[in-house]
């Protein structure tokens, strides 16, 4: 099985990106990243914004008031049960998310690219001809990056990993019932504490030029 799609989930601090762009550089795919944002909102009608809020877990006052839009008799205990989307013309959380993945899903219908986050490794992982990989890297290392790349002290920096990390996995356990950083997630899992990113780039693309099972 050829692969026609590579996604790159990764953790912040940890030149993710870089690899990802080294990777669709040298396979010669199309490297994905807002664009997927840009495509969304497009289809829904609305700002990027709009839809980057999306791949957020929203809290708990947007979810009453999504539901209470949807439903304005309904009274707020009720918001956990709102009612189906063809009774209502407006947009939720999921309601975007759901335009997200069907970008992403198209995306990889048209193959040749590199795509990163955006949970393509979930809404893909039933797919053959996909590699997933996750960049991943030490809290060390990854503030040191930090450091250097947002000109923060280390415990800034620190406090951003927490957050962020915090952040998507909490999304990922919501949304998608998947582990971010459970290896099992992914194809391929690469530290860059002591890699530089055209190197974890090699990596990918040697892979991905393996054969594969196609079920």
């Amino acid at each position: 099985m050829t692969t026609r799609v590579v996604t790159i989930s990764r953790q912040v601090g940890v030149a993710g990106e870089e690899v990802a762009q080294a990777v669709a550089s040298r396979l010669g795919f199309r490297y994905v990243d807002y664009q997927v944002i840009q495509e969304a909102a497009a289809e829904a009608g609305v700002s990027p914004e709009t839809v980057s809020e999306a791949e957020h877990t929203p809290s708990l006052l947007t979810r009453i008031l999504e539901a209470l839009a949807r439903n304005p008799g309904m009274p707020a205990a009720g918001w956990a049960d709102p009612v189906p989307l063809t009774t209502s013309p407006l947009y939720t959380s999921a309601d975007y998310r759901r335009f997200l993945e069907n970008v992403i899903r198209d995306l990889a219908e048209r193959g040749q690219c590199v795509i990163v986050g955006h949970a393509a490794q979930v809404i893909l992982r039933d797919r053959p001809d996909t590699v997933r990989v996750l960049v991943t890297g030490s809290p060390t290392f990854r503030a040191r990056r930090i450091m250097r790349g947002m000109g923060v002290d280390e415990k800034e920096a620190l406090k951003i990993i927490e957050r962020t990390d915090g952040e998507r996995l909490e999304y990922f356990r919501r949304f998608y019932d998947a582990g971010w950083l459970t290896p099992s997630t992914y194809d391929l899992c690469i530290n860059t504490d002591r890699m530089a990113p055209a190197h974890a780039a090699e990596v990918v693309i040697q892979y991905s030029a393996l054969p594969r099972a196609s079920s």
